[in-house]
């Protein structure tokens, strides 16, 4: 990318959140009008992508918050060294979406590389074994199989966090 770019926490104060627009209605008003009264609630985190030459301009963002799945719901080879528990903890991609005006220009998959580490350092302090995501469309769910999610039932994919931590370990060859 030839413009460096921020990711922060949202920021009512500083991040101008009525010019983002991107291809969901719906991921565009969660941003304009719900990001900043989940953070408040503590009900999700939003973290937004912002251009170092403007940085009250979102670029895109995404949301993080904890989760849990059954263990049933998890192929063996994914529980087979992981502790009986009926319920396992996990972390939330919530939303993921970049500005219209950024289109192309590989932003999606800076966030979810970021999302992805902030997960794999999250697990260190606050145990969570899958990272899951529930894609919005078919479109959704490409971008998400192309970075190595699997799907988990009809909706739902995820990751073990085991495969995440090996990629920060590598470098994040996503």
């Amino acid at each position: 990318m030839s413009r460096p770019y921020l990711i922060e926490p949202l920021s009512v104060a500083k991040h101008r959140r009525n010019e983002f627009v991107c291809e969901s209605r719906e991921l565009t008003e969660f941003l304009r009008t719900r990001a900043r009264k989940e953070m408040q609630a503590r009900s999700s985190a939003c973290f937004v992508l912002v251009a170092e030459a403007d940085p009250g301009r979102i670029v895109g963002y995404y949301t993080l918050s904890q989760t849990a799945v059954a263990m049933r719901e998890l192929p063996e080879a994914v529980t087979k060294r992981l502790p009986r528990y009926p319920q396992l903890g996990a972390t939330l991609i919530g939303r993921l979406a970049r500005d219209l005006t950024w289109k192309g220009k590989g932003v999606g998959r800076l966030l979810l590389i970021d999302a992805l580490r902030r997960c794999v350092r999250h697990s260190a302090e606050v145990g969570a074994v899958l990272v899951v995501t529930d894609p919005k469309d078919d479109k959704a769910r490409a971008f998400y199989e192309s970075h190595g999610f699997r799907a988990l039932d009809g909706r739902r994919m995820f990751m073990p966090m085991s495969e995440l931590v090996e990629r920060e370990a590598g470098g994040w060859n996503v």
